[in-house]
């Protein structure tokens, strides 16, 4: 029975260090990841900066429970990189932004904000896809 034990317990152990080195979303990966990203984060504390050093600024509203906001991420994502130097593309995770949440009046999410000289410009809320979305970049980017 000990003999059992012991395999079984080595066994396991192997099995979870295979599945950890394994695992595509590890902190390693993840910080990776952010780095590479053009999304900007956008925050309480930095919207201002980032409202008054960009001309053109888009921000997504969203959530983690949020299935339209996971959807719509990709978009955000790709028109990040596609804008990048261009037009400032970021995210506001709505848990952990209350007073800016509160200060825009999000009441529904996803809630794109493209805000051009520190004015709101134009909205959109709830899912679209990326054409209609680039659609009101470049008609407010001109």
């Amino acid at each position: 029975m000990k003999r059992f034990l012991i395999i079984a317990t080595l066994l396991a152990a192997f099995t979870i260090s295979t599945v950890s080195a394994a695992t595509p979303n590890s902190p390693t990966e993840q910080s990776e990841k952010a780095k590479k990203s053009a999304v900007l984060t956008v925050t309480n504390d930095n919207f201002e900066q980032l409202a008054s050093e960009n001309r053109l600024l888009v921000i997504d509203f969203w959530a983690s429970w949020c299935g339209p906001c996971r959807a719509i991420a990709p978009i955000i994502e790709e028109l990040a990189q596609e804008y990048k130097g261009k037009v400032a593309i970021g995210k506001c995770n709505v848990d952990e932004n209350r007073s800016l949440t509160t200060r825009f009046e999000v009441q529904d999410i996803p809630a794109i904000f493209l805000m051009k000289n520190g004015k709101i410009a134009d909205t959109q809320i709830g899912y679209c896809t990326k054409e209609q979305l680039k659609a009101k970049i470049e008609r407010l980017a001109k």
